[in-house]
């Protein structure tokens, strides 16, 4: 584009990095909406991604922070409904239906990003009716304003439990929340002493739970009503002081924008001065976290290869982005709940006070396991077929799984409901040649054509026959590694036997050279039919292949 920042960050003028960004004719196209709702949403899908190309960036991006028409309506229902669910598995699911069907992605977005922000987990506060009223109250408070949120954090049920606030009396303070609400609520390690911690803690004595841990209480006769002095400042202060006082700092302003640049734009740490513009309007704005957030992601640096790719997804983005772009249907979200823990993220449920640790530290050889045998039930269509009910029917959290037996073998496996099939997607296209499904894929799963040299990886594998069925007796190659010859890491499917030394005095032994079936050839592109069975078996498996790259995991 005409307009593109310099290529070193470090040389990219503030001021012109967050200037909106105004895209060229033509520039505005199917990578960067795609790019935009992985970041401001949960992924798209292909409708919204055609609605996002007719509307335009301003368009697109006003629609995102306002949520749809009727978003007001389904987050009613979505309150009233979540006050019922007793145990954790139904209250998990509920959220990811508020994610997918709430009407207002960023909203969730956000109150995902919140929910590792205020990290508190059901591990400790044991009461679902608490976690969920504290998702509420993250909800609420998104895209709001920081310090009213920041008070209505501090006077959270499930906050005081989690952080002992009930033994914090007055002669013998608790330090516990005076020291996260600095450390990680408000203003990062640095830009406060432990004296402030003291002191604060102090404001913060009374501030309890009544006895049946249900609501906030504030015990006067254990508040202690003496001088205390926090940043330098001398006052009877209490908390609701102290909150106040975090946000007047100026590093709270610097330390918030810091966290929305890594959840938003990049995980790599931007050079000294870039994110002043942005702490320096956050100030003046009153803490608006709407209008830091879209000012993020209607900006130039927001659309350009400095934040392109510059994540990787956290399991919930990368499962509900895998739905998004790869089922026509609604899923049993159930089913999600259980992937998505074994990627390293069950919901309500943070490892510590400091929340997940994200970048890389999502990548390990079990959670990439998780991933792509997440990304197989996807491509195949393996969801559970408990009845679901119908869009308008209200939600339905969770149901038996039906198990039924494996089919016999055959050239190609029975197809899934068309409903959960990411061949309708591909289909909806109408391809023509093996060529235009390839070019399907790569829009569907990454909002964008893939180059040259992927497509023509993925067209050979398209062409190439299913090797035969594996002798009887012989396991099959293991799940979660991507199939036929896209794995990511090649590995045998099982250990070689140890190398036998030679008897003394004899002739080293025989080894007889493992004789391999001969490779099947690739197909002409001219013979293949695209609407065969086992065509469309190869395609699903393709699907999985490619949500398994390394590509694939990043935002």
């Amino acid at each position: 584009m005409a307009d593109a920042l310099p290529s070193d960050l470090s040389k990219v003028d503030p001021a012109d990095a967050w200037k909106p960004w105004k895209p060229d004719a033509g520039a505005w196209n199917r990578k960067w909406a795609t790019h935009l709702y992985r970041r401001a949403a949960f992924g798209a899908t292909g409708r919204d991604i055609d609605a996002a190309l007719k509307g335009g960036v301003e368009k697109t991006l006003a629609r995102l922070t306002a949520g749809e028409p009727d978003a007001a309506d389904r987050f009613e229902l979505l309150t009233e409904t979540g006050k019922y669910y007793n145990e954790p598995l139904s209250l998990r699911t509920w959220w990811l239906y508020a994610m997918l069907e709430g009407g207002h992605p960023l909203r969730e977005k956000l109150t995902l990003f919140w929910h590792n922000h205020f990290a508190t987990s059901y591990a400790k506060v044991r009461s679902t009716k608490l976690m969920f009223e504290q998702n509420a109250t993250l909800r609420k408070h998104a895209l709001g304003k920081f310090p009213a949120f920041l008070l209505d954090m501090s006077r959270d049920t499930a906050m005081l439990e989690w952080l002992d606030s009930n033994r914090n009396v007055k002669g013998a303070p608790n330090e516990n929340y005076a020291r996260e609400v600095m450390e990680l609520f408000s203003l990062g390690v640095g830009n406060y002493t432990e004296k402030d911690i003291q002191e604060a803690a102090r404001a913060f004595t009374g501030w309890h739970h009544d006895v049946e841990v249900t609501k906030f209480e504030f015990n006067r006769d254990l508040h202690d009503p003496g001088e205390k002095t926090v940043f330098g400042k001398t006052g009877k202060w209490t908390g609701e002081d102290v909150v106040r006082l975090c946000c007047e700092k100026d590093a709270c302003a610097r330390f918030l924008v810091s966290k929305l640049y890594a959840f938003l734009v990049s995980e790599t740490p931007p050079p000294k001065g870039l994110l002043e513009p942005l702490a320096d309007r956050l100030r003046k704005s009153g803490y608006d976290i709407a209008d830091a957030v879209t000012a993020i992601l209607g900006s130039r640096l927001f659309f350009s290869d400095h934040a392109y790719r510059k994540r990787v997804k956290w399991p919930i983005e990368y499962a509900l982005g895998a739905i998004n772009a790869a089922v026509p249907g609604r899923v049993p979200l159930a089913d999600v709940v259980d992937p998505v823990a074994k990627m390293g993220q069950a919901l309500f449920a943070p490892p510590n006070v400091k929340g997940w640790r994200t970048g890389t530290d999502w990548l390990n050889s079990a959670t990439l396991l998780a991933r792509n045998n997440f990304a197989e039930t996807v491509a195949m269509g393996t969801w559970s077929t408990a009845p679901r009910p119908r869009r308008n029917d209200g939600p339905v959290f969770s149901a038996p799984v039906k198990t039924e037996a494996a089919p016999p073998e055959s050239a190609a496996p029975p197809p899934p409901d068309a409903k959960f099939d990411v061949g309708a997607l591909i289909d909806a296209a109408k391809p023509k040649d093996v060529a235009a499904v390839v070019k399907r894929i790569g829009e569907l799963l990454y909002g964008d054509t893939i180059t040259p040299a992927q497509a023509k990886k993925i067209e050979t594998f398209l062409l190439t026959p299913a090797s035969a069925p594996a002798p009887k007796g012989k396991a099959p190659a293991p799940k979660g590694g991507p199939p036929g010859g896209l794995k990511v890491d090649a590995s045998p499917d099982e250990p070689s036997a140890p190398p036998q030394p030679p008897k003394k005095g004899g002739p080293p032994p025989k080894t007889e050279a493992k004789k391999e079936p001969p490779a099947p050839k690739p197909l002409d592109p001219k013979d293949v039919k695209i609407d065969s069975p086992e065509f469309k078996a190869r395609v699903r498996e393709a699907v999985h292949a490619m949500m398994c790259l390394p590509e694939y995991q990043l935002n």
